[in-house]
């Protein structure tokens, strides 16, 4: 994945309205948990790919990856397929950039 720097606001502000009407009932920009983890500093944990194969194939992820499992075991709750195309997801990476202090 290619990130851009600095940071690219339309794609953010793009993110955040998908955030906005579909991420913001289970997880909080901060972090803390609320159905699922808090957002903040996720892109410092997790690399891009990571966070790009977590929102768009969420249950081969949780069918293979190690550290998608041990999420699940603290959340308890599968997260659902928001079912959002490539683009949009690199829309959310790039708002979960801002929301971590990325410029």
């Amino acid at each position: 994945i290619q990130l851009t720097h600095p940071l690219n606001e339309e794609m953010a502000t793009k993110g955040k309205a998908i955030f906005d009407s579909k991420c913001f009932a289970c997880h909080k920009l901060s972090t803390e948990m609320l159905v699922g983890p808090g957002w903040s500093g996720v892109t410092k944990r997790r690399s891009p790919e990571w966070i790009m194969n977590w929102i768009t194939n969420t249950k081969v992820m949780l069918d293979r990856d190690l550290a998608a499992q041990a999420d699940m075991a603290v959340c308890l709750i599968r997260m659902p397929n928001q079912d959002l195309t490539d683009d949009q997801a690199r829309n959310v990476l790039e708002f979960m950039r801002k929301n971590d202090g990325e410029k």
